[in-house]
């Protein structure tokens, strides 16, 4: 990433005008070449068929608990995914709303989704542990490798798939390990509330 160093740094005025030009060329770009084109039915499909899945196969007794953990993998998706796409070391070309330059099927639907699954399924550690594995292989070398072949993804000069795997991985395990700290604490809660 190459950084320009400026005599006179351009003010608030200027970057709006930059940022209103840019927009413009998503835009375009989102009209012309994205909009209806098999990777934006792709990308609609891929945001909408799986909630409904999902929904079909969740653990109703244990839903507010695997949703909490949903909500969580997905926010910390979209964070490191703004982070990614913001610092260039990964980008996606094809968009599914022109004013959302992120992935909103794999950040909102798609690993929180699959991270539901692999939790709600995998009560012991090792199971879990072993699980993640198989996740983050799945996300890495396969949906990833398949993404930049469809062009949906192209990693940056400074990332790798294998960056992604250690990602993936990490998410899910930091994830199990804040939804175990918060079922401790509320059970902990819960028994001298009793008492």
């Amino acid at each position: 990433m190459d950084v320009i160093f400026l005599i006179q740094a351009p003010g608030y005025f200027e970057l709006n005008q930059e940022k209103k030009k840019l927009m413009n060329l998503l835009y375009s770009h989102w009209i012309q070449n994205d909009l209806y084109s098999f990777n934006w039915w792709f990308l609609l499909f891929a945001t909408i068929v799986p909630y409904f899945l999902w929904w079909k196969f969740v653990k109703r007794d244990r839903f507010f608990e695997i949703f909490c953990y949903g909500l969580l993998c997905s926010s910390i998706s979209m964070i490191l995914d703004v982070i990614g796409t913001e610092t260039m070391l990964w980008e996606y070309p094809d968009m599914l709303f022109p004013c959302i330059p992120l992935l909103v099927p794999a950040d909102f639907v798609v690993i929180p989704i699959t991270g539901m699954i692999v939790y709600q399924y995998c009560n012991s550690w090792i199971s879990f542990l072993l699980a993640n594995i198989c996740w983050a292989v799945f996300f890495s070398y396969i949906i990833e490798p398949l993404f930049v072949k469809l062009r949906l993804f192209e990693l940056g000069l400074h990332w790798s798939h294998t960056y992604s795997f250690f990602g993936f991985f990490l998410l899910g395990l930091c994830l199990k390990l804040i939804m175990e700290s918060i079922k401790k604490n509320l059970l902990q809660s819960n028994t001298k509330t009793k008492c």
